[in-house]
């Protein structure tokens, strides 16, 4: 009896062992919230989505997920908002070839291969294939050079490293950086440090706790290590906007920026198809440009960049466009005039706004608009079923409009476009002849700076003006007009280019 007994017990502890060591296994499989998931983008994909969930109604986005963060090479990242058992990574089609399995994540600290369709420990910012040597990493010398981006703009960037409490380079705030130009700065030390802070303001503003990256440049705004440019021709942005949640029809704006020791850059803008059909978008001296997809796809953004000595350089970035033809969630396209343009005070300005999707229930789009003057005051607002709105601004300054987009589900999106008033604001608009027409002030058509000269100041004045820069306020629209559609946009600083180049 006492045998059988014991032979039950024995039983009973090694299912006990058995229920242990999967629920051990089923928790470390699961994510945790503030985890990062990393995956190596190395086969035929342009861009990676990762889509996690426990059930149905328990994930982290709608399919087909989360579009993931490049955070060096060929590998990308995701920070989980809350826990997640099951992953699927994708391209954001459909059909085969374009999705994993479902699979159980297996942990943190590891990135899956999608060439090699396996999962393998990671060390983020560690010595692994194909990313950044870290500082910790065998070198043949102990000396480290970081840099800094200071994009935002901080004062008297300091470097804080260390290894221990009682192993760093120098007391709080660290050591002081030198400055590479270009907003740059630079810290050299002797001896390897595993970790390091970025600060600046007197040591009040710093980046987090970070992975020293030997010869790598940290951006304290967009917060990600890159490889450092070398290049005769230095690029410090290439963007567009929007970037995530693009669809069929929406105008989407081009922007870069770089300088040459050999004078002007000329920026080439190309767009490549998931086929592998590539067209030029534009080519100009102003660094920006519009592009509108009217298939959906993955594409990937060009921009070349070359000056007069023969130097070039080149970035890339790649988008996702999604058609809305049966989109529930609303979406706005464009509205016109276009944010940051110019109206006239006591002239009626027509908002009309273009959007899309809405397709759940009645089909329908409602519109709201919410118009405030310099002072703050606004109109009593309500839903309509009217694309365009009318209004007459009254005092001079800046003018916000918040256009809200409804579906019948009561799902919305909205906007804010910021219009300024002037007495100068859009007029009638007129389509100009001759190649070099002059307005009624007497200044030739482009010449926005009026001195007397179109040249590519007239182009970067409507950049700036764009852009709010001080002492660019306000433009002659009559002058800054060259499409004759009644406003300033991207596009009349785009035309000058072309006027200046000979082709418009």
């Amino acid at each position: 009896m006492v045998r059988n007994q014991h032979k039950f017990l024995c039983l009973f502890l090694c299912v006990l062992l058995l229920v242990s060591a999967l629920m051990v296994g089923s928790f470390s499989a699961f994510a945790a919230a503030g985890d990062t998931v990393y995956v190596r983008l190395n086969n035929s994909w342009s861009s990676v989505r990762c889509y996690m969930w426990n059930s149905d109604s328990d994930k982290n986005a709608n399919w087909p997920g989360a579009t993931m963060t490049k955070v060096s090479d060929n590998v990308y990242s995701y920070k989980l908002p809350k826990s997640y058992g099951n992953i699927i990574f994708n391209n954001g089609n459909s059909g085969p070839g374009n999705q994993t399995n479902d699979m159980v994540y297996p942990g943190a600290n590891q990135i899956y291969d999608l060439s090699k369709d396996s999962w393998s420990a990671y060390n983020p910012g560690g010595n692994n294939p194909t990313t950044p040597t870290s500082a910790t990493s065998a070198n043949p010398s102990d000396t480290i050079t970081v840099y800094l981006k200071n994009s935002a703009g901080w004062s008297s960037p300091n470097c804080y490293m260390w290894n221990s409490d009682s192993d760093k380079n120098s007391a709080w705030p660290g050591v002081a950086m030198k400055s590479e130009g270009d907003n740059e700065w630079s810290y050299t030390t002797t001896k390897k440090y595993s970790g390091c802070i970025f600060n600046g303001n007197g040591g009040s503003s710093q980046t987090d706790d970070l992975t020293t990256m030997d010869g790598y440049i940290y951006d304290n705004v967009t917060k990600q290590w890159t490889v450092r440019d070398v290049s005769p021709i230095r690029v410090s942005s290439f963007s567009a906007d929007p970037s995530s949640e693009i669809y069929t029809g929406v105008e989407v704006m081009l922007s870069a920026n770089a300088a040459s020791s050999a004078g002007t850059v000329t920026y080439k803008f190309s767009v490549t198809n998931s086929a592998g059909s590539t067209s030029v978008i534009a080519t100009n001296k102003v660094g920006a440009a519009s592009w509108i997809p009217t298939n959906a796809g993955n594409y990937t953004i060009t921009c070349d960049f070359s000056d007069t000595a023969g130097n070039t350089n080149s970035r890339k970035l790649t988008l996702s466009v999604a058609n809305d033809t049966n989109l529930a969630n609303p979406v706005i396209k464009s509205v016109t005039p276009g944010n940051l343009n110019l109206v006239k005070r006591n002239a009626e300005t027509t908002v009309s706004v273009n959007a899309g999707g809405g397709k759940t229930g009645t089909n329908l789009l409602f519109y709201k608009y919410i118009v405030k003057d310099p002072n703050g005051a606004q109109n009593t607002p309500y839903y309509t079923l009217n694309s365009t709105y009318r209004f007459t601004p009254t005092k001079l300054g800046k003018y916000t409009v918040d256009v809200y987009v409804q579906a019948s589900d009561n799902n919305t999106v909205n906007r804010t476009y910021t219009y300024e008033v002037t007495d100068n604001g859009p007029t009638t608009p007129t389509v100009p002849t001759d190649p070099t027409p002059t307005s009624s002030s007497g200044y030739q058509k482009g010449d926005v700076d009026k001195n007397g000269k179109v040249n590519i100041s007239d182009a970067t004045y409507i950049q700036k003006h764009l852009a709010r820069y001080s002492g660019y306020g306000n433009i002659d629209v009559a002058l800054g007009d060259m499409n004759g559609d009644g406003i300033v946009t991207i596009k009349d600083s785009t035309l000058i280019q072309r006027r200046i180049n000979g082709d418009y």
